[in-house]
């Protein structure tokens, strides 16, 4: 179980370091916005919860015997929807704070 948690950090580590390449900074008319950045790390938490319902289905309708895959996918999903929580109440804090600078 520790070595899935520690590898879950590396990932997020490893997808943290993708977005900061992935947004270039500059008027380059081929980059890819913010919102789609956004967006596609949406879809993405989103397909590993499905991933995850599927499986914990599967394993309660008696397809699968898979037990033990089920709830690791089923935790790898939460904790995907915890960080992407997070990443939204900084940016939502980053905006609150810009507000609030004096003019």
């Amino acid at each position: 179980m520790l070595l899935n948690i520690q590898s879950s950090l590396a990932q997020i580590k490893a997808g943290e370091s993708h977005i900061a390449q992935a947004m270039p900074l500059g008027g380059d008319p081929g980059a890819r916005s913010f919102t789609d950045h956004i967006g596609g790390l949406i879809r993405s938490v989103d397909d590993k919860g499905h991933e995850a319902q599927a499986m914990v289905s599967a394993v309660e309708t008696g397809q699968s015997d898979n037990l033990v895959g089920a709830m690791l996918k089923s935790q790898e999903a939460s904790l995907n929807f915890q960080m992407m929580m997070q990443v939204r109440n900084k940016v939502v804090s980053g905006l609150d704070d810009l507000i609030k600078l004096p003019i």
